[in-house]
């Protein structure tokens, strides 16, 4: 299952680490539990500045505050916390790649899930058949992978050895010596 994917041709394998499944899956899932955290405490945080009281005490401004906080907040928050924890997944051992690259990505992901989403409820208000609870799921439920699978993505793109490795080092030593 952790065995390397060739999706690459040699001489890109000989320059850049092996693509493993596992790996792809640790980042994507840690980029998860970053930004699902991040989000967690910034809509905390937003909870107890923005809406006094309790929560069902102030009706319909309550609901179009948290719409506020989602349309706001996901994309700020929820795509570069997604970097992060890709990030930190990826660099891990021998090889690391650009942290901006992954930001970029993961930041531009993240704006997806509310074009998704807005286009979702403008087919609703066409009369579009589709029930309003299997948009949801379905946009949450994309929403959520899409930013840590562009930030892997943008991982990946420039992943790197840390320092050459030992065959690469030895024939270029080689190729001095002749």
């Amino acid at each position: 299952m952790s065995e390397s994917i060739t999706a690459e041709n040699k001489e890109q394998n000989r320059k850049k680490p092996p693509l493993s499944r596992c790996r792809i899956a640790g980042e994507i899932l840690a980029g998860l539990a970053v930004a699902v955290l991040v989000l967690f405490v910034a809509f905390y945080v937003f909870r107890i500045l923005a809406i006094p009281g309790e929560l069902g005490e102030h009706g319909i401004g309550t609901v179009v505050m948290l719409l506020m906080f989602a349309f706001f907040a996901f994309p700020i928050l929820y795509g570069p916390a997604s970097a992060i924890g890709v990030y930190l997944v990826g660099s891990r051992g021998k090889q690391t790649g650009s942290f901006l690259s992954t930001l970029g990505w993961g930041f531009l992901a993240g704006l997806l899930p509310i074009v998704m989403l807005g286009v979702s409820l403008l087919n609703l208000t066409r009369g579009l058949p589709a029930s309003v609870g299997s948009v949801l799921v379905a946009a949450l439920a994309l929403g959520l992978l899409i930013p840590p699978i562009g930030a892997t993505y943008g991982f990946n793109l420039t992943r790197r050895y840390r320092s050459k490795p030992k065959e690469d080092v030895e024939t270029d030593s080689s190729d001095q010596e002749e």
